[in-house]
């Protein structure tokens, strides 16, 4: 009896979104898929907005093949994104977007454009509608013949990493609006770090910056910690965050913490909410 060779596929996701991770700066474009760099790492199509462009660049040092394609994703209440099937909603929601091309191969260093148009049918409900536009690996063919190691064992095992970097598009028709509260803050000076929720209402999603600064008694205050890009998609409502404290900041008893949740620079830069905590 011959080798018997399995080909297992692990597939690995980026999406653009934020992480409740300390920011060091700002925000670079996601990164992953074998080094592809998307840029702009979200697309927001409202008001009179019908077409738009991303950026793909190869940043590695090979040749790489990416595959296009839309998909539904969802988020949990960590902020972590999963892969879903498609249902008869988000079925009919692909037919709304158009994109090209669908297949892009790239040198090391060479970019290219993918331009997405929108048709919104007239009868389209108010609200926000939401895909992710997947660009996903292409893994290099398998090798013809086994390795002398494997035939000798009879079963060789592989294992394949397909890498993928997902971005939301997101289609907003009508009237649209959101608002969000800073809900239930917790300071852990144990683990060094303070965890709080953020609550959205309305029939949008939310995106922004979050902001942790120390407040003394006396004196400036001084930056904590801060994140960028964080989002709440509908349904939920909801987004548990978690930020790491400077272990060797030192928060003096009765000192406060002002956290803050903002719309990022180059959409205003507009404070959405904000709450305080007295440091026990």
């Amino acid at each position: 009896m011959g080798p018997i060779r399995t080909r297992i596929l692990v597939i690995l996701f980026t999406c653009g979104l934020g992480l409740a991770l300390p920011a060091q700066g700002p925000t670079p474009p996601t990164s992953g898929a074998g080094d592809l760099l998307v840029a702009p790492t979200r697309v927001v199509f409202e008001g009179r907005k019908r077409a738009a462009e991303v950026s793909l660049t190869n940043s590695g040092q090979a040749r790489a093949t990416y595959r296009i394609s839309l998909v539904r994703m969802e988020m949990d209440e960590g902020g972590g994104i999963k892969d879903r099937p498609l249902d008869p909603g988000s079925e009919n929601l692909q037919s709304l977007f158009r994109f090209s091309p669908r297949e892009v191969t790239l040198d090391p260093h060479e970019s290219q454009t993918v331009r997405i148009q929108v048709r919104k049918p007239a009868e389209l409900p108010a609200g926000e509608y939401r895909l992710h536009m997947l660009f996903r690996a292409v893994p290099p063919p398998p090798d013809s013949a086994p390795a002398p190691a494997e035939a000798s064992q009879g079963l060789s095992i592989r294992l394949t990493a397909i890498f993928g970097v997902a971005i939301p598009l997101i289609i907003r028709q009508g009237e649209t609006s959101a608002k969000v509260v800073i809900a239930e803050p917790v300071l852990d000076q144990t683990a060094h770090t303070l965890q709080f929720r953020l609550d959205r209402s309305g029939n949008q999603s939310i995106f922004g910056d979050v902001r942790a600064s120390l407040i003394p008694a006396q004196g400036a205050p001084e930056a904590l910690a801060e994140t960028a890009g964080l989002a709440v998609y509908p349904p939920n409502t909801s987004r548990h965050v978690r930020l790491a404290l400077p272990p060797t900041k030192a928060l003096p008893s009765g000192s406060r913490i002002r956290i803050t949740f903002t719309l990022p620079q180059q959409d205003g830069g507009i404070q959405l909410a904000e709450t305080f905590l007295t440091v026990p």
